[in-house]
């Protein structure tokens, strides 16, 4: 029998008491080759998490990856502004904010610049034509369901122009507006600023 802090310990009869014996180096010496080597000192392990992360060739072509990864995400993130966009040649950008128990939505829409357009677009025309610019306005609640619509147009102009709405305030979130100037159509979503 044996005893631990002075509580005997039972063993069925006719049993010897258990021991256990640990020799580390027989265990050792049954390890495979690169335990030994790091035992007796001849691998020398890396220390520091950048001398890891570059310790090998492996190693350099996953940090580069997730680096270039990291970088390719931010950039979609600050370059993709959902509340701008570009529309037959004019350039369209939503916002919405809260006033009172109202909810005010615009798109300004102006021409852009003739570099950035093609040459056949000719703003003198499309204004002496009275083209129609629309936009439908739908206003997004909590659940992101549409609570309320609304529709404006208006003719094109040389200058900036505004089509500009206003609903009452049923905890709206979010505005979507669909814009088509010219046949074309552009999407835009903006948060309510409050």
């Amino acid at each position: 029998m044996s005893y631990y802090h002075g509580i005997q310990e039972g063993y069925a009869e006719g049993e010897d008491d258990l021991s256990f014996k640990y020799d580390r180096e027989e265990r050792i010496k049954n390890a495979p080759q690169i335990v030994q080597d790091f035992y007796s000192g001849k691998m020398k392990v890396e220390k520091g998490f950048f001398r890891i992360l570059v310790a090998n060739k492996f190693n350099r072509v996953m940090l580069f990856t997730v680096a270039l990864f990291f970088v390719v995400v931010l950039g979609v993130n600050f370059l993709q502004n959902p509340t701008l966009g570009v529309c037959a040649g004019f350039e369209c950008e939503l916002s919405a904010f809260a006033y009172g128990d109202e909810i005010l939505a615009q798109v300004k829409i102006h021409a852009l610049q003739k570099s950035l357009r093609d040459e056949k677009f000719r703003i003198d025309e499309y204004v002496a034509e009275k083209k129609e610019a629309a936009a439908i306005f739908d206003f997004l609640d909590g659940e992101s369901e549409i609570a309320t619509r609304s529709q404006k147009s208006g003719f094109l102009q040389k200058n900036e122009f505004f089509l500009r709405t206003n609903v009452p305030n049923y905890d709206i979130i979010k505005v979507r507006a669909q814009v088509e100037i010219l046949g074309e159509r552009v999407e835009l979503s903006a948060n309510v600023k409050r």
